[in-house]
């Protein structure tokens, strides 16, 4: 009986055995051997510091979540340099505790910050406005004094302890503005009341921005 397995069993190619031997018919060579084991490298290229972009986007309702990512981002950038840092603001409002934080925070960094107003901002988030060194606005943007709002929630005791800090950091936001523009809080907290909406030549002569961008100076127009 024929007892024999298809395929027919061979003898191993002793060439195997053998330095060098590839079996898809090209002797390995010792430097496509190493070109093989070579790891892929990887160039990275560094931005110069001085292209570095350091402006800081405050966009839409500023909460407390979104005032810490921006405290950090300034914190981060005012290591980082001397050079000023641009704050594009364009906040229709704000809660009073997360203006104030990024107040804070602008008020101990070592370099200036300049504030650009590019759409509408009001409520407490203009007190994030008067922190910045230098203010502009651009032609169609828009300031809306008006006093801050809040809800809260708790015990008779712990309502009136909220209502009673939410009345202080107005207080310090009419202050912030008084001093900025220059006028009596008394003014400021009248104005508010009203609600009174500012144009960027308004805003300019009422004293909350020192320019208004793109537009030309007295004279020259």
């Amino acid at each position: 009986m024929n007892t024999s397995s298809w395929p027919p069993e061979q003898e191993p190619d002793p060439r195997r055995f053998r330095p060098g031997f590839s079996p898809f018919g090209q002797p390995d060579t010792p430097s496509r051997t190493a070109e093989a084991l070579t790891p892929i490298r990887v160039t990275t290229y560094e931005v110069h510091p001085a292209r570095q972009t350091r402006m800081v986007m405050v966009h839409g309702t500023v909460d407390e979540e979104r005032a810490t990512e921006l405290c950090s981002q300034l914190m981060t950038l005012d290591a980082l340099g001397d050079e000023p840092i641009m704050m594009n603001l364009r906040a229709r409002d704000a809660t009073l505790d997360a203006a104030f934080s990024m107040v804070d925070t602008i008020d101990v960094l070592t370099c200036p910050v300049h504030a650009l107003v590019v759409g509408e901002v009001g409520g407490a988030a203009l007190a994030i406005l008067s922190s910045a060194q230098r203010r502009e606005m651009t032609r169609h943007a828009i300031l809306r004094l008006n006093e801050p709002r809040q809800r809260f929630d708790g015990t008779a005791a712990e309502l009136a302890e909220r209502e009673k800090d939410h009345r202080r950091l107005v207080g310090a936001l009419y202050q912030r503005l008084a001093e900025i523009t220059g006028r009596a809080v008394e003014e400021i907290r009248d104005d508010a009341e009203r609600g009174r909406i500012f144009t960027a030549t308004q805003a300019l002569a009422y004293g909350f921005v020192h320019d208004v961008a793109g537009m030309a100076p007295p004279g020259l127009a």
